[in-house]
């Protein structure tokens, strides 16, 4: 496995990384009995980096972390996540709370649950701006810092594609890391994060199961995650994909594992989190560690492809962004 550092500082992660969320809920298909031998079967692979977030089956992510890794922790880097206070909901629904009273109490719950006493990588999950904006927020998370009890700070944008103003606006303000969508077909606005020596932690890679080739025909189903995305714009992908498919297959991958590379060949990077939900999936994305490097050939011809066959389907997802604003 190969490792890399998150934007300064000194913490290596590994380019592959474990998101908890497809193994705790049901959005990705995951059997959640299965989630700790994927786990440990990650590790045992050389996986160091796995990211959760407090909402992940409202504790269940950061708890199967604890159970199962918890004597490696200082072999690994926990990634969690704050902001939705699903411990008192109103009508049965969950919102959004970033008061600093509420985000204290919400870390100490996710530092027992993870059974530590400092979390690698805490962030704020899908704030606003002006949450971002917030000058008292993030002083306090930089207390935390100080304090030890806190490696890295940074912001989770979602929960869809778009949040350009969103993760500008956290780089200026001293954020030191983001979580985006950025993908083949989706690569704006990430590619223009991506010009900063932040820690960039990419998640969707393979563009709400488009660009992986066994998952096709994309089937409907209101449980999974790709039921946030418009049918239409699924098969469309889909239909748009099948010249990228085979030159995938020219290079000795499958279009799932180009997927990978794509974002990998881009060295600010931290580390790529495809929806891992069996040992198979978690086995093919790891073999991408073994292939060649896209050559800038390649490199040159995906970006070409993305202008002929995908920039608008781009700018549809970064429309959906506006009904969640």
């Amino acid at each position: 496995m190969n490792y890399r550092l998150v934007g300064d500082t000194s913490i290596q992660v590994s380019e592959i990384g474990i998101g908890v969320w497809s193994l705790v809920t049901d959005w990705w298909g995951a059997d959640v009995n299965k989630a700790e031998d994927i786990l440990r079967k990650a590790y045992d692979m050389g996986i160091n980096f796995y990211d959760t977030a407090d909402i992940y089956g409202e504790g269940k992510g950061e708890e199967i972390i604890a159970r199962t890794l918890g004597t490696k922790r200082d072999n690994i880097v926990i990634l969690t996540k704050i902001g939705y206070d699903f411990y008192h909901k109103e009508g049965g629904k969950i919102k959004q709370r970033f008061d600093i009273p509420y985000l204290e109490f919400a870390l100490k719950k996710s530092l027992e649950r993870l059974n530590t006493d400092y979390i690698d990588i805490l962030m704020i999950h899908n704030p606003k701006i002006d949450v971002i904006k917030n000058s008292e927020i993030i002083s306090f998370l930089k207390s935390l810092k100080r304090d030890g009890v806190v490696r890295i700070i940074g912001v989770a944008l979602g929960p869809t594609l778009g949040w350009r103003e969103e993760g500008l606006e956290a780089i200026n303000m001293g954020y030191e890391s983001l979580e985006y969508i950025y993908n083949v077909i989706e690569q704006k606005p990430g590619i223009e994060f991506l010009k900063y020596r932040v820690g960039h932690f990419i998640r969707v890679p393979h563009a709400s199961d488009v660009l992986i080739e066994d998952k096709w025909p994309l089937i409907s189903n209101p449980k999974l995650h790709r039921s946030l995305k418009d049918a239409k714009w699924l098969n469309e992908g889909v239909e748009r994909s099948r010249e990228l498919k085979a030159f995938a297959e020219r290079k000795g991958m499958k279009l799932s594992q180009l997927a990978l590379k794509f974002i990998l060949s881009n060295e600010r990077v931290s580390s790529v989190l495809p929806n891992v939900s069996s040992l198979q999936e978690l086995e093919e994305y790891v073999k991408v560690e073994s292939l060649p490097n896209l050559s800038k050939e390649d490199l040159n011809y995906i970006n070409n492809y993305y202008r002929k066959y995908y920039i608008e389907l781009n700018e549809e997802s970064i429309k959906e962004t506006i009904r969640y604003k």
